[in-house]
């Protein structure tokens, strides 16, 4: 009974440690209302915090994105708690498809951006590749962690009405 009760107090404190690790390296309160700005007219849909460590190597991570066949997106992306530079493509198919095409390419050095699909093209998904590359430190350490705050949007019919066409 000791010991189970010891693991569960042992696991219960490496998850709270990684919890506040984690939120140390992505203070995400100011970047988000700037996102939500950067959003208007479109209504809220979701928002991912894409985790980003810096290795040893060059590395590609790829997320997808469903779309809604007939409404228009807006996507925010703010790479503002990055310690250092990646590229964000944005392709129509995912990386084990031959056939794909690119739709925009990002420098995390802008800080932040958006981008808006073409719904006259009939996406159903579109899928982001974060390029990462090789890390290592003066000091011989190998990783450095940032994160890039996705928001997502999409336009009502609400919006057609006041004959909103862009953000403020």
């Amino acid at each position: 009974m000791r010991i189970l009760l010891s693991v569960i107090c042992l696991v219960a404190s490496s998850y709270l440690s990684a919890q506040q690790a984690a939120s140390s390296y992505c203070p995400k309160s100011d970047v988000v209302v700037k996102c939500r700005k950067a959003l208007v007219p479109f209504k809220y849909t979701n928002m991912v915090t894409n985790r980003i460590v810096f290795k040893r190597f060059n590395y590609v991570k790829e997320i997808s994105i469903p779309l809604f066949y007939d409404a228009r997106y807006r996507l925010v992306f703010n790479a503002e708690l990055l310690p250092k530079d990646i590229k964000i493509r944005i392709y129509d198919a995912p990386q084990t498809e031959k056939k794909r095409e690119q739709l925009a390419e990002f420098e995390s050095s802008q800080g932040q951006f958006t981008f808006e699909p073409d719904a006259a093209t009939g996406l159903y998904e579109v899928y982001v590749d974060f390029l990462i590359p090789a890390y290592i430190a003066e000091d011989g350490s190998s990783f450095i962690k940032g994160c890039v705050i996705l928001m997502t949007g999409y336009e009502d019919e609400v919006s057609d009405a006041f004959g909103d066409s862009g953000s403020e």
